[in-house]
Order: structure tokens, then C-alpha cells, then sequence
């Protein structure tokens, strides 16, 4: 693919900086940041500003699909539809299940990963349990939970067969620590969640590697002027990322700005996508059991940043950083993705005034426009 240019249009660098300028591509990466009087080969409408792709790293499925029981299809299905909502990167989740079913999933989808896709790009797996605390673990099944033993440890580890790993932990269950050790010198990303910690152990597990909080203040316990959480612990600590589901029902619109005021650069926007499937509906904003447990969102990534905006005021260039740099940074591939710059993927998503998603590109590719 030969040099082709992108523009004029503003520029929002990932960074929570914008300035405006042209994209220039060759063979599917950023060669340059151009000025706005550029030759341009892609032109777009007036008042656009193109922005990194987005990545959410944690999404159950997407329509009726679900990653759990059909891996593939599921894989299919999120790249044609996640670039019209401008995400090009995601993180495949699997929930708490049967456990040879969750390997077989892991498996079938790392098998795929470095396969070209015509859309939205899967970059590896996420293991949202089985190591989780029983107390914590909404609608994840009682009969599927487990003890990270070393057997299933090095079990998990032999599903992953490229792209990043991520796996979310209570860090205070059996075997847990033991664990951690094991996964963080195999280079996988730890995530605490679905946890009864406490703001000491919770700091414990930030030093063994712990470096992202599972949607937080969702499945955890809360902030209470005399109780302790590890919820505390990931708001203090400034090398910590927290994962927010900006629906405004997971979390309050004032609760998800003071995950901004404290958080900043490391407030990472994920969806917690749950396809309706095995009896789910559609309540309230939120995929729900029919005994009114919330099972996950119905959330869209762009919406996710809109809503940022909206419940603390920043700028359009601050608030898509927390959906493209910050999830780009906490799991390792900010060389890859997540940023306007020269040698990443030209992994690109063009919003208009309304800051509504006009233009999604692949590795340069346009895979989605709606005009």
C-alpha cells in the first residue's frame, strides 16, 4: 500500500493533546503528523477530528454472540460491528464457566489473533474469573469457580498462544498470590476484581503486579468512611489503572468524575459488553438476569466517551485518551496502538462535531464510514 493522507481535520493525539493536521499512512502505519495545507488523498468533512482507534479491553460478545460459547463467531461478528462505533482493538472476555469450555474459548480465539482481519482487531484474551471470591461474584456461577492451583495455572498459560493475556483475580482467595508470581514473571496483565480485599491487601497486590482494577466499585466492596477496600488502594496509588463502565447505571456520573479527578492518564473506559443471551434482557440500561441481576452493559465505547465528557467537562482530546492511550498502556502495546504518532498502526477513528464516529480505519484501511 502506497503513502496516502488523511485530513485536514483536528488532531487528537491520544495524549489528551489535539492539534490540527493530516494522518499520513504507508503499509498500514503512521509515517507522519503533517500540517493542514497537506495533499490530501482521503478527505473528510469539515469539523472532523481524527482520533486514535478505540480499544476496549473488556467486551463479553456483541448482538446474540458471546465469546464463552462461540469464540469465533463472536470474533467475526465484533469486527464488522465494533468499527462503527470507532473501536478497532479489543479484548475478548470470558466469563466464569465451565472450565474446559473457557480453555477451548482462550484457545480458539489466541489461535486467530495474528490473522488479518478485515475490521476490528481481537489483541489477545481475558480471563474474568474463574479465580474470583464467591461473595463478589454477581453472575458469574457458584459451581465454576476455582482455586488457581498450579496445575490450572500452567494450564491457562498453555491456552495462550499469542496476543496479550489478561487475567482478573481476587488477589485474597487460596492460592492467589502463588499465582500472581507465576503469571506476572510469564508477562500476563493481573487484574484484581470480583474481590472482597481490603485496602492493605489491595495495595499488596499492587506491588506483586496487580496493575488494573476490574470494573471498579462494581464487584467489590465500597468506599465507606470506616470500611477498607482495595477499591482505596487502585485511587491512590498513581501507577495503578482503574477500569470504568461509563453507562452512568454501574457507576454514578459523580462517581465516575472523581475516577477522573484521581485517575487522569490511568482511567481506562471499557464496556463490559453482555450479549442477550441465556435468558438476559435488556432492563434499565443493562443487561440484567431475569431475577433483575445486572449481568453486564449495553454499552458502546463512543458513547463511553461521550458520557466522560459529559460527567466531568474535559475536552474532547482528554476524554478519548482514557479509551485509546490509557487501555493501549495498560496492557503493554502503547508501541503498537492507542496513539497519533509516527511507526504505530494507522488504527484510526474520525468523529464529527456532535462527536459522533463518521470514519473508522484499520491499519489504514477505511472499514466503516457512515456518510
Amino acid at each position: 500500500m502506497g503513502s496516502r493522507v488523511v485530513g485536514p481535520a483536528m488532531l487528537a493525539i491520544g495524549d489528551g493533546t489535539a492539534r490540527a493536521g493530516c494522518v499520513r499512512i504507508e503499509n498500514g502505519r503512521i509515517i507522519a503528523l503533517e500540517e493542514r495545507g497537506a495533499q490530501v488523498d482521503q478527505p473528510l468533512p469539515p469539523g472532523c477530528t481524527i482520533a486514535p482507534g478505540l480499544i476496549d479491553l473488556h467486551t463479553n460478545g456483541t448482538s446474540r454472540y458471546w465469546f464463552n460459547r462461540e469464540p469465533l463467531e463472536t470474533m467475526a461478528a465484533m469486527a464488522s460491528e465494533a468499527p462503527t462505533h470507532g473501536v478497532t482493538s479489543f479484548l475478548p472476555s470470558l466469563m466464569t464457566g465451565s472450565w474446559d469450555q473457557m480453555l477451548h474459548a482462550a484457545r480458539a480465539i489466541s489461535g486467530r489473533i495474528d490473522q488479518t482481519s478485515p475490521g476490528a482487531r481481537a489483541i489477545g484474551v481475558h480471563f474474568e474469573g474463574p479465580f474470583i471470591n464467591p461473595e463478589y461474584r454477581r453472575i458469574h456461577p457458584r459451581e465454576y469457580l476455582l482455586t488457581p492451583t498450579p496445575a490450572r495455572i500452567e494450564a491457562l498459560l498453555d491456552s495462550w498462544k499469542a496476543g496479550r493475556l489478561r487475567v482478573t483475580m481476587a488477589p485474597e482467595i487460596q492460592e492467589a498470590p502463588r499465582a500472581a508470581a507465576e503469571l506476572h514473571r510469564r508477562g500476563v496483565t493481573l487484574a484484581a476484581g470480583h474481590t472482597a480485599a481490603t485496602y492493605a491487601i489491595g495495595n499488596s497486590a499492587i506491588e506483586s503486579g496487580y496493575s488494573i482494577l476490574t470494573h471498579s466499585f462494581n464487584a467489590m466492596p465500597p468506599l465507606h468512611h470506616r470500611t477498607s477496600s482495595i477499591l482505596t488502594a487502585f485511587l491512590l496509588d498513581p501507577s495503578a489503572f482503574c477500569e470504568v463502565i461509563a453507562d452512568g447505571y454501574h457507576v454514578s456520573v459523580e462517581h465516575i468524575a472523581l475516577l477522573y479527578r484521581l485517575k487522569g492518564l490511568n482511567l481506562v473506559l471499557a464496556t463490559d459488553a453482555m450479549p442477550l443471551v441465556d435468558g438476559l434482557i435488556e432492563d434499565g440500561g443493562v443487561a440484567r438476569t431475569k431475577d433483575g441481576v445486572i449481568a453486564g452493559s449495553r454499552l458502546h465505547l463512543d458513547q463511553a466517551v461521550r458520557n466522560l465528557m459529559a460527567a466531568t467537562g474535559i475536552s474532547f482530546a482528554q476524554a478519548v485518551q482514557c479509551a485509546t492511550w490509557a487501555p493501549a498502556r495498560a496492557v503493554g502495546l502503547d508501541n503498537e496502538i492507542g496513539m497519533l504518532a509516527p511507526g504505530l498502526r494507522a488504527d484510526l477513528a474520525v468523529w464529527d462535531g456532535r462527536n459522533e464516529i463518521t470514519h473508522t480505519f484499520v491499519e489504514g484501511r477505511l472499514v466503516y464510514t457512515n456518510s
